[in-house]
């Protein structure tokens, strides 16, 4: 009782958090600055709400034509994924706090994009860097997932530089088997 309450505590009520205010703000500027479009430091980043019906960036700008169902069956499969992983490392190798904090950045960007597609049928991204493309806070929030990730390797954290992918992916298979396909 107490393990999950800490899950709760540190894992799902700042995902949340992250969630409410992703979607607070877009309410906000649909309600309020939907036609609005300035910059806020000198043509390189400005604001300007859009909402992105491509479901993706891939999509956006390689013209793939992937449409809503496939995006948000893939989005929730991600998010899945992530979960087992996340699960997977707890159990197996004792996440603190900062795997804590790169999880939630990841389950907080997985789960505002899956809200945006059901929800608002797109994504309402709203920060505009001029020359490349217009995004939200969920990206932002993703964006962190993968600096963090980034970092963790260039500074080798807990000698992640020595990462064996297959010993990991056969370890995380055979927790996934004994965890879920018990006899």
């Amino acid at each position: 009782m107490i393990k999950k309450y800490r899950i709760i505590k540190q894992i799902v009520l700042p995902v949340i958090i992250l969630i409410l205010i992703d979607q607070a703000i877009k309410i906000y500027i649909s309600v309020n600055f939907l036609n609005k479009n300035f910059y806020f430091i000198d043509h390189i980043l400005g604001f300007k709400p859009h909402l992105n019906t491509e479901y993706s960036w891939l999509n956006s700008i390689s013209n793939m034509g992937i449409g809503l169902k496939t995006h948000i069956i893939f989005t929730i499969i991600i998010f899945l994924v992530s979960v087992a992983i996340y699960d997977f490392m707890k159990n197996k190798y004792k996440t603190g706090k900062l795997e804590n904090r790169l999880f939630i950045f990841l389950f907080a960007g997985t789960l505002c994009s899956l809200i945006d597609k059901v929800f608002w049928g797109g994504s309402l991204d709203y920060i505009r860097l001029e020359g490349f493309f217009i995004f939200d806070l969920k990206d932002v929030y993703i964006t962190i997932f993968e600096i963090i990730v980034i970092l963790c390797i260039i500074f080798n954290y807990k000698g992640l530089r020595k990462f064996n992918e297959k010993k990991f992916f056969h370890e995380f298979r055979n927790y996934m088997k004994g965890k879920y396909l018990k006899k």
